[in-house]
C-alpha cells in the first residue's frame, strides 16, 4: 500500500495542479478581457482630447495594467509576470477614428521542465472613437449650434417644443346620432374612416381639424406624424403662437 500510495500520490497531485492552473488561466483571461474592454471604452470617450484639445490620454498599457494590479494576485500564471504581458496600441484616432490594440502573453506551467509546449494567448480590442457632439467644433468654426423645430405634414406652423399642445391630436367622443349636425373647423362634414371602418352607431371619435370619424380612439389615422427639421429649412412655416415665441 505504501508503494502504491507513493506512485498514485504524485499522479493525483499533478492532476490537481493541472486543474488549478487551468482555473487560474481562466480567471486571468477573464480579468484581461474586462481590463481591455474598460480601457477601450475609456480610451474611446477620451479620444476627443486628442482631436480637439491636443491632449494625450493615459496610454493603453498603463490603463490595462492598472486594472489588472487592482485584482487579487495578478500574473500568477503568466510567464514573466507583469513584463510578460505585451500590449501593442494600433489605434488610428486622428486618421480613421478607430480604437485598436492587442494583448499577448504566455502561460507559465507550474513545472517548467514539463514538455507541454508554449501556450500563448492573444486578445484584441477594436472599436470606434467617440464622434458625438463635444462643443469644440463650434469653438473652432465660430458657429452656433443648429436649432431644430417640429412640423407636421399638413400644418403651416413650426414648433420649438415637441410637447406643444398643438402637436397633439385633440380627440373627442360623440354619439353617432349627433354626428350629422357636427362640422370640423373648416366647416366640413365627417365621413367614415377607411382604416378602422366604424359602425354607424354608438360612440365615435372625431377631431377638430379632420373630416373622418373613427370607431376606436387609438385608430392609426388619429396619430399625427411630426417631423424634426432645421430652422433654416422651415421657410414655408411660421412660428407657433404658443411655443414659437
Amino acid at each position: 500500500m505504501a508503494l502504491e500510495g507513493s506512485l498514485v500520490l504524485p499522479v493525483f497531485l499533478l492532476f490537481m495542479m493541472t486543474v488549478l492552473l487551468n482555473l487560474e488561466v481562466v480567471r486571468f483571461q477573464s480579468d484581461m478581457q474586462e481590463a481591455i474592454h474598460q480601457t477601450g471604452n475609456q480610451y474611446g470617450f477620451a479620444s476627443y482630447l486628442i482631436k480637439y484639445a491636443n491632449q494625450s490620454p493615459i496610454p493603453v498599457e498603463n490603463r490595462v495594467k492598472e486594472y489588472l494590479e487592482s485584482q487579487m494576485h495578478p500574473y500568477l500564471c503568466v510567464s514573466g509576470g507583469e513584463n510578460g504581458v505585451k500590449i501593442q496600441d494600433l489605434s488610428a484616432i486622428q486618421e480613421k477614428g478607430s480604437i485598436e490594440f492587442t494583448v499577448e502573453y504566455q502561460i507559465k506551467p507550474f513545472i517548467d521542465w514539463l514538455p507541454i509546449g508554449k501556450v500563448v494567448i492573444k486578445d484584441r480590442f477594436f472599436s470606434h472613437a467617440f464622434t458625438g457632439y463635444t462643443g469644440f467644433e463650434e469653438q473652432e468654426q465660430g458657429k452656433r449650434q443648429e436649432t431644430y423645430v417640429y412640423v407636421t405634414k399638413t400644418g403651416s406652423k413650426y414648433h420649438i417644443s415637441y410637447d406643444c399642445t398643438y402637436l397633439r391630436v385633440q380627440v373627442r367622443s360623440v354619439d353617432y346620432d349627433n354626428l350629422s349636425s357636427l362640422r370640423n373647423q373648416a366647416g366640413e362634414k365627417y365621413y367614415a374612416c377607411l382604416r378602422c371602418r366604424p359602425p354607424k352607431k354608438g360612440i365615435v371619435y372625431i377631431t377638430e381639424d379632420g373630416n373622418r370619424y373613427h370607431g376606436q380612439s387609438d385608430c392609426s389615422a388619429l396619430k399625427r406624424v411630426v417631423y424634426m427639421i432645421p430652422l433654416g429649412e422651415a421657410d414655408g412655416y411660421s412660428a407657433c403662437s404658443k411655443c414659437g415665441g
